[in-house]
């Protein structure tokens, strides 16, 4: 399996905030404003990523489906200064299946999608099969964006 990373990272749906990365426990006006954005921007690309490949919402490790605000909060997607972050991944598939670990993830998806988040709070990380139809969607959806394609590490 070839797994291949596509970084979006905030900044390019917003940039008038005033610190290095999006802390969600700050509440000046640019910052909540700007997590607003990167949030309405991301709930309806989502949400048509999932419909126009028939996808469920699972964690790694549980088959029980999940409801896209799941993914697309604030406890998910942002850094907190005072709380840090907690990394995470969703997965996005047709039928809803557990993993024992990412790297068997990486061994045995083939048409499923890993979101992931940014240590720092920076961005969010989409997973796929190089090649594959959703990396293609990604690519043509994001094409406005400045993407950062990152190696699948089993971490």
């Amino acid at each position: 399996m070839n797994k291949i990373g596509i970084g979006l990272d905030y900044s390019n749906i917003c940039t008038d905030y005033n610190t290095v990365y999006l802390d969600r426990d700050n509440n000046d006006r640019a910052t909540v404003g700007c997590m607003n954005r990167v949030m309405e921007y991301l709930r309806p690309f989502m949400s048509e990523l999932i419909q126009e490949f028939d996808y469920k919402i699972n964690r790694i490790n549980n088959t029980e489906s999940l409801k896209l605000d799941e993914v697309v909060q604030k406890r998910f997607l942002f850094y907190s200064l005072e709380k840090e972050i907690t990394l995470q991944t969703f997965i996005l598939e047709n039928e809803s299946q557990s993993y024992e670990s990412l790297a068997q993830w990486e061994q045995t998806s083939k048409e499923g999608l890993l979101i992931a988040n940014d240590e720092e709070g920076e961005g969010v990380y989409f997973y796929c099969e190089a090649g594959s139809k959703v990396h293609e969607y990604l690519l043509e959806t994001l094409k406005a964006f400045s993407l950062d394609e990152v190696p699948f590490e089993a971490r």
